[in-house]
Parts: C-alpha cells; sequence; structure tokens
C-alpha cells in the first residue's frame, strides 16, 4: 500500500514486533563517535605511559639483539612474541573501554534485544529490483550525504589544525627521539578528541533521523488498525454489545440504589443526583445514582414510587453530576450544601403529612 496512506502513528504491539524482528530505532554513529571519544579519552591518561614503556621495551630488546648477535629463528620467534605481549599489556584499557563504551551505547539506545531474523536468509535481499531500489532509495541518499558531511568536517578541521601546528612539528626535528613521541602523542590526541567531539554533534543529528524515519516506516493505514484492534479486541460489534450490556447491568445496580437514596437532587429536569448517608459505615454522603434527560426521568420516578424524597437545587445537582461518580464520596467542598440539604430531608421525614415533593430554597 502507498506510504502517503500510512497516516497512523504506530501501535505498541507493531512496535513489539518489530523489535521482536530486530528492526530498532538506532544510529551506528552515536556508538562510533562514543567509542571514539573514549579511545582517545584513555589515551590522553596513559598515552604518556605506554609511548614511555614501548621506548624502554623496544631499546632493551634491540640493544639485546645487537650485543648477542643472535637472529636465529627461535631468538627472532620470542622477540615477536615478546613484543605482542608488550602491545597487548599497554592497549588493553583502550580496548576494554571501546568495547564497554560500545556495549553501553547499544543498550542505552535498544536495550538488550536478542534477535535471529536478522540473520535468516531472505530472497528479498538478493533480489536485484529491490537491491536498486534500495541504493536509489531515500535512506541511501542520506547515508551518502553523511558520509560526505563526515569527511568534508573531519578534513576541513584536520587541515586547519595541522596547519596551525604545523611550525611546531617542523621543531620536533630537533628533538630527542622520546620527546618526538610525546609531542606528536600529544597532538594525535588532542585531534582525536576534537574530531570526536564533531562526530557527536553528526551522531546526535543522525540519531534523531534514524528515529523519525524508524517511527515513519512503522505508520499504519487506517485498515491496518483496524485489523490490528480487531485481532487484539475481538470484533467491534461483539465488543459493542458487550458494552451495552455493561451498560445495561450498571443501568439496573444503580436503578436498584434509588429507593436506598435519602434524596434525589435535581436540576429540576435535565439532571438528577440520589445521595445516600449512613454515619455508620460511611465517612461522607456518597452518590449512589445519577443521570441527565431520560435517565433523570427514570431515576425521578423511581424515587415518586418508592416515596424518596426529591428537591430541587441546580448548583447542587450539577456540581455533584460533574464532581462524582457513582458510588463516590462528595467532596469537601460540599459538605455545607448537603448537609444542610440532608437536615432539611429529615426534618421532612419528621414532619407528619409533609409534602415531599416540594421544592427546596435554592442556594
Amino acid at each position: 500500500m502507498a506510504k502517503e496512506n500510512r497516516t497512523e502513528a504506530p501501535t505498541p504491539r507493531r512496535l513489539e514486533d518489530a523489535r521482536r524482528r530486530g528492526q530498532v530505532a538506532k544510529s551506528v554513529e552515536v556508538s562510533n563517535a562514543a567509542i571514539l571519544l573514549a579511545t582517545f579519552s584513555i589515551l590522553s591518561i596513559v598515552g604518556g605511559q605506554l609511548i614511555t614503556e614501548l621506548g624502554v621495551f623496544m631499546r632493551d630488546f634491540l640493544s639485546g639483539v645487537l650485543v648477542q648477535g643472535d637472529l636465529s629463528p627461535s631468538r627472532v620467534s620470542r622477540g615477536a612474541l615478546d613484543i605482542l605481549m608488550v602491545i597487548a599489556r599497554m592497549t588493553w584499557p583502550i580496548v576494554t573501554a571501546s568495547v564497554l563504551t560500545g556495549l553501553v551505547i547499544n543498550l542505552a539506545q535498544v536495550g538488550f534485544l536478542l534477535s535471529a531474523e536478522p540473520i535468516i536468509p531472505q530472497f528479498s535481499r538478493i533480489n536485484p529490483i529491490a537491491g536498486l531500489s534500495r541504493i536509489f532509495s531515500k535512506r541511501a541518499l542520506m547515508e551518502l550525504l553523511k558520509s560526505c558531511a563526515k569527511v568534508v568536517v573531519i578534513g576541513l578541521y584536520g587541515y586547519v589544525t595541522l596547519r596551525n601546528v604545523y611550525p611546531t612539528l617542523l621543531v620536533t626535528s630537533y628533538m630527542e627521539p622520546s620527546q618526538i613521541g610525546f609531542q606528536v602523542g600529544r597532538l594525535m590526541v588532542q585531534l582525536g578528541l576534537r574530531i570526536a567531539g564533531l562526530l557527536g554533534i553528526i551522531a546526535i543529528m543522525d540519531y534523531f533521523y534514524q528515529r523519525k524515519e524508524f517511527m515513519d516506516n512503522l505508520k499504519m493505514t487506517k485498515e491496518e488498525l483496524r485489523e490490528e484492534l480487531r485481532q487484539t479486541e475481538g470484533d467491534p460489534m461483539l465488543r459493542a454489545r458487550i458494552r451495552a450490556r455493561q451498560r445495561q447491568i450498571a443501568v439496573y445496580r444503580m436503578m436498584h440504589e434509588v429507593p436506598t437514596a435519602d434524596v434525589i437532587v435535581t436540576n429540576p429536569v435535565r439532571l438528577a443526583v440520589a445521595l445516600k448517608y449512613d454515619d455508620k459505615t460511611m465517612g461522607a454522603p456518597r452518590v449512589v445514582a445519577k443521570g441527565a434527560r431520560l435517565m433523570a426521568e427514570r431515576i425521578r420516578k423511581k424515587a415518586v414510587d418508592n416515596s424518596v424524597p426529591i428537591v430541587e437545587n441546580k448548583p447542587l445537582a450539577q456540581a455533584l453530576y460533574k464532581a462524582v461518580e457513582i458510588g463516590g464520596e462528595i467532596p469537601s467542598h460540599l459538605y455545607k450544601a448537603v448537609a444542610e440539604l440532608l437536615a432539611y430531608v429529615y426534618h421532612l421525614n419528621r414532619a407528619k403529612g409533609a409534602d415531599r415533593t416540594r421544592e427546596w430554597g435554592r442556594t
């Protein structure tokens, strides 16, 4: 279906299905920039010590070879192994920091995710037509522009930086070898940290772009949304019948409570709210039934049939109808008005022959 017809945001179920297939919003540039930053940060801390250790080792190794004059295959093999061990001992902080940074950044972007579907062979991946469509797609164009931006930014910044330190590099020809190593190493670390910062800016923009593209690709048509709703919640007609039945049960229970109410507050025709209060079991009066228009008429009729007092009080009826759900206690700011109303009703009950439907004074 045409992509322009996909106007609905993806549902949680669609997002979960995509995650199960290994499709997540992820930017590789964020991981690359973070790893580069971590690598040069560690080098800025331990780089001087690494250069010193490497210089000492190479001096001792070459001195031993030259003094002993032993260049046999076994001696060369042992020397190569020693060099590898030294390099491993020197680089393990950098490698460890890079690996941990990559893991942390990936977990931060997508969380813990294991999925075998991305590596399952699929015909669409080797389909020439599909491959051409991917080559000339919007995504491929954005990747090309992003790569060009990285090359331009890094190239220009590297050129400007090296041009500024060119006089310093010329001076190194008069330095001791150890000093040259420290000077060049310091410049390279500074350059690496700054380039990592520039890549970090590109990575942040790329992350938001990747997330937006991911959500756009998962958008749904209205028909897909309705179909998923049918699969998850059942047939709409069946759900409508269930809701209608639930409303009928709720109305029946509510009307069953009307005869037990102490008073019915009306608007006088549009609204009706039934109140009940028992000081032994309730902390405050409760709304046991309420309704508007036809339901209000049914409540009033039920109250008349069961001799429940009906009192007209428009402001109180509107406030109770809006603020209190069925079965809920009245809010504290209505205590005084309801207390006066109940006191009036109790007075009517004590007065023989009183008209229980006469209008009560408006507040």
